[in-house]
């Protein structure tokens, strides 16, 4: 399939299910681009705060620099993975990478869009006449799509308004799901693939930088801080505040505990304290039970250091996110003749101990870039992006490994990794082609 910037003698419509991160960036690449760009968005345009951060990464970081036209600081830079033993801060692994919170990486992305006014971009960048016209329509809920007849020269997607509970129709000529882990293009097209409990869960939330000690807030001021013990760990870093806010004191310490549980455990933990239903992926803040959270804590004075213990007993509003994955089996991400594409969370779902997940989502939205341009064929595409996601999805799993069992476990999949990244280095090289491995050059596995 060729794509260009006239169909049938009207623009080129793109339209892409879900806006969050990984289908802002699409749109903003493509609206670069000079194409109409429609985002359905089931929910609204003001996120319930996620309370956690997300590391950029070099992919990330190609993204906003070739697309991001708003100049003010958004993330803090670490310069080491470190653990702490025996009280002892000791360099787990070396590079530079940017981490911001989710909240301010969101609200910039629709600053870039859609021009969306927030607290944290109170002012939109100056828009390019080359730009495509966008829309950002929330509260919209894609029922299914289907291809026109008689040719399926184009796409028909069946919309709810969940304001008026009207049922429309609209025309796309390219679909592009970013709709989430519970995607409802893959389970259309990949029904098969779900996502997986992989047996641990992470206990999370974050405390102002100035409810800390001095000591405790220098301990995670540059780095990323790990702490191991049987069965789990703890990880802490640093993050942008109210309102995107750098301003030491006024920044966040992201905590985030991964501990192994069954299954039937889950069951307990997983009720929500309002009205007592069992959640299936996360309970949101506000929602864990008092009786549960405080068991944690119980927990943490048996378990954590004394820097962890700090941060996990001040913080106020916890929620628990349930570790799940995927990866696309058949390999697929492109289907009706490349008219529909699978990206981000849709396509593959990462553990998060690499955090490759947004890193996963940029790439895609560069190389949608690519193939709308002519650069790439859809068969080109869908390569490169299953290649770049299988290959940090087998990452992730093998550092989950690392953290959550024992040597053995991590030994094995750690081999298998690294037979696949020298497969996909030698099939690069053989190939003239880039590599698909995207981590900072510096960052290197140390004693």
């Amino acid at each position: 399939m060729s794509f260009s910037m006239e169909s049938g003698g009207s623009s080129f419509r793109v339209v892409i299910i879900g806006g969050s991160l990984a289908g802002l960036m699409c749109g903003i690449a493509l609206k670069h681009s000079g194409y109409e760009v429609q985002i359905i968005e089931q929910d609204g345009n003001e996120r319930q705060s996620h309370k956690s951060g997300v590391g950029l990464g070099p992919s990330a970081d190609h993204f906003l620099q070739r697309h991001d036209r708003l100049y003010s600081a958004f993330s803090q830079r670490t310069s080491c993975i470190q653990t702490l033993k025996n009280g002892t801060p000791r360099v787990l692994a070396t590079g530079n990478r940017d981490i911001t919170s989710w909240d301010a990486f969101y609200y910039r992305l629709r600053s870039n869009f859609d021009g969306y006014i927030s607290s944290y971009y109170p002012s939109a960048p100056q828009p390019s006449e080359t730009d495509g016209s966008v829309t950002y329509d929330a509260r919209q809920k894609v029922l299914g799509i289907v291809p026109a007849e008689p040719d399926g020269s184009y796409m028909i997607l069946s919309i709810l308004d969940r304001d008026t509970e009207e049922v429309y129709q609209k025309k796309a000529d390219l679909i592009i799901g970013a709709d989430g882990p519970d995607s409802l293009i893959r389970a259309k097209y990949l029904p098969t693939v779900q996502r997986s409990y992989v047996g641990y869960i992470a206990w999370r939330g974050t405390v102002p930088e100035r409810e800390l000690s001095v000591k405790t807030r220098e301990m995670f001021t540059d780095s990323i801080m790990t702490y191991m013990m049987r069965g789990g760990h703890c990880v802490v870093y640093t993050i942008a505040g109210a309102e995107g806010s750098l301003e030491p004191g006024e920044r966040l310490l992201n905590f985030c505990w991964y501990e192994n549980e069954t299954a039937e455990a889950l069951d307990e933990i997983m009720i929500d304290a309002v009205d007592g239903h069992r959640h299936h992926n996360t309970v949101p803040t506000g929602k864990v039970r008092e009786s549960i959270w405080s068991a944690r804590l119980e927990r943490a004075k048996d378990e954590l250091p004394a820097p962890f213990l700090e941060i996990v007993t001040r913080i106020q509003r916890p929620f628990v996110q349930v570790i799940t994955e995927f990866r696309p089996n058949p390999q697929r991400a492109a289907f009706e003749d490349g008219k529909v594409l699978l990206v981000g969370d849709a396509l593959s779902l990462i553990r998060p101990h690499t955090a490759q997940g947004i890193a996963q989502a940029a790439f895609h939205a560069l190389a949608i870039e690519d193939y709308v341009a002519g650069r790439v064929s859809v068969k080109e595409w869908e390569d490169r992006v299953l290649r770049f996601s299988l290959l940090h999805s087998s990452q992730s799993v093998w550092w989950g490994k690392f953290y959550q069992e024992n040597i053995a476990t991590a030994l094995f999949w750690g081999i298998r990794y690294w037979v696949r990244y020298v497969l996909e280095k030698v099939r690069s090289w053989w190939n003239k082609d880039e590599l698909m491995y995207r981590m900072s050059p510096s960052v290197h596995k140390s004693a």
